[in-house]
């Protein structure tokens, strides 16, 4: 074998072999994130946590909003500017936590407007998304039953 068939042999089995072993790690990041049925959950809102139960039709509402949203989810890329605006706290029928929604929705930083954190209950699994006006009403409509003024844009 000639020393530059050897060489180029080498080069693609270290190439290949790098990459493959890149995609064998990233590929799991890669796939739909499941969400549980969620049977009923609290919310807690603005700067000081006001808390309500949700009703059977915002719970609806909810689970309808997460079948809807499974792919774009990404990994927390960077630190957020506070604990959010609001929080829902979910629970299955059993009464377990399964999941924790984290919303940003222009109280405490504007340029985090629509954005959500969805929270494996342990804090485990934390999923990140930033969506359109449009896709995050449902979300909003639950937290503007209280009425905090909205921080401005910077």
């Amino acid at each position: 074998m000639r020393k530059e068939t050897a060489f180029l042999i080498g080069f693609l089995v270290l190439t290949i072999g790098t990459a493959s072993l890149i995609w064998m790690v990233a590929l799991p990041n890669f796939k739909p994130v499941v969400f549980p049925q969620v049977a009923s959950g609290e919310i807690e809102v603005g700067p000081m946590r006001h808390k309500r139960v949700l009703s059977a039709e915002e719970v609806k509402s909810v689970n309808d909003w997460l079948s809807e949203h499974k792919s774009g989810w990404g990994p927390l890329g960077r630190t957020p500017p506070s604990s959010g605006d609001s929080r829902l706290m979910l629970k299955d029928a059993s009464g377990k936590d399964v999941l924790a929604l984290t919303l940003w929705t222009g109280i405490s930083a504007a340029d985090w407007n629509d954005t959500v954190f969805v929270e494996a209950p342990d804090g485990s699994k934390v999923y990140t998304e930033n969506f359109s006006d449009k896709a995050f009403a449902p979300l909003r409509a639950l937290v503007d039953l209280h009425v905090f003024k909205r921080s401005a844009f910077p």
